[in-house]
């Protein structure tokens, strides 16, 4: 009879050099001769990182381990020989895969399907700008964690197993503890059930172009320079000058606590104390940050930094994010994220909403990305 070509599109990663490249991989499969395995720019596919040279790749009808081109990886599927010629190779769901990469591991991976998602809980301050990119990351994509806050004052939440550690955010990630933002966010981006959920959305959103400088990836979603640009922007410069407008008078601090009132963990006294003191340390807090700064119109220096953005950022409206294509990264993330921490505060709507133009279109846009609806 005819023989049938199955054809895959896969994307191999070298994580060593962050490379991305498509390979033919017949020759890493103990296949029979008359089964032939192809890439080719057919059928999209959706995987996850084995090790640090495979890539375990999944499409509606088959599942594939892909190794890339080295005598020290090798990849073999058991019972292949027993899928006729004139039928579709399907690898099994589970499969034994053994690396001699420096010594000698083997370990049982499963399909992609079955990638369980990490058990994550986050400690933060509710107006916190680098909790809230922390938070906006995982809303943006569909993890689900347990938010615990932080009584500001005494910080009991953390004293009995943090250590010496006790800024947050602070999360618990599978059970280990992971420090600071930034950590947290690269964890998070680690996960493979993370980096599943990641690229089938972007195969969906970010596909109507062949052009792969028009697609999204991994390493330009966190590690491209414009990425840590904008990074950078959001942690160093933007969620600085916000805390000089969310608590530059002892009546705008005040309002930024209110927030406790709706935090169930804490008591009467602890929600009143936390108000009251908690918003006269801010408003010290932000008096030295615009001394340090040298700031003298705390609104002036809030819109100087969103001009930058837009004009740098979104080059006027041109962008309709800051990575370039039709979906956000880690720099568009990040700087909704501290826009999103003082939300129902008068900083908010003096950013956002009193501003308008790109900078609120922008923002619009990424609130459906990230919350799932539309801003009010």
């Amino acid at each position: 009879g005819k023989r049938r070509e199955t054809r895959y599109h896969a994307i191999i990663i070298d994580r060593s050099t962050q490379k991305t490249n498509r390979r033919t991989i017949i020759e890493n499969f103990q296949l029979p001769a008359a089964s032939i395995m192809t890439i080719s720019k057919v059928t999209p596919m959706v995987g996850r990182i084995i090790g640090r040279h495979s890539f375990l790749a999944t499409s509606r009808s088959s599942t594939a381990l892909i190794g890339l081109e080295t005598p020290s990886i090798s990849a073999t599927f058991p019972s292949l020989s027993a899928f006729p010629s004139s039928h579709p190779v399907r690898a099994p769901s589970t499969f034994n895969f053994c690396s001699t990469y420096s010594t000698t591991r083997c370990f049982t991976a499963a399909s992609s399907t079955t990638i369980q998602p990490p058990e994550i809980k986050l400690y933060q301050y509710h107006i916190c700008p680098f909790c809230n990119i922390t938070k906006a990351l995982l809303s943006y994509s569909k993890v689900n964690y347990q938010s615990v806050e932080v009584n500001p004052l005494t910080k009991a939440e953390l004293k009995p197993w943090s250590g010496d550690y006790k800024k947050v955010p602070i999360a618990l990630i599978d059970e280990g503890q992971i420090n600071g933002s930034d950590k947290i966010i690269d964890s998070i981006l680690e996960s493979p059930h993370v980096q599943t959920i990641l690229e089938a959305r972007w195969a969906e959103q970010c596909s109507g172009s062949n052009n792969d400088n028009e697609r999204m990836t991994m390493q330009q979603f966190h590690t491209s320079e414009n990425v840590q640009k904008w990074l950078q922007f959001a942690r160093d410069d933007l969620a600085a000058i916000l805390y000089p407008n969310i608590c530059g008078t002892l009546g705008d601090s005040y309002d930024a606590f209110g927030y406790v009132n709706n935090v169930d963990s804490f008591t009467a006294m602890q929600k009143t104390s936390i108000r009251w003191m908690g918003s006269l340390a801010m408003y010290f807090a932000a008096s030295k940050i615009k001394s340090k700064r040298n700031i003298t119109d705390e609104r002036a220096s809030l819109h100087e930094a969103l001009d930058k953005f837009e004009s740098e950022g979104l080059q006027d409206g041109k962008m309709a994010y800051l990575s370039g294509v039709d979906c956000p990264d880690m720099g568009d993330v990040a700087v909704f994220g501290v826009l999103h921490s003082v939300k129902g505060l008068n900083a908010h709507d003096d950013a956002i909403g009193s501003r308008g133009g790109h900078v609120k279109d922008w923002y619009d846009r990424m609130h459906v990305q990230v919350v799932g609806e539309e801003a009010e």
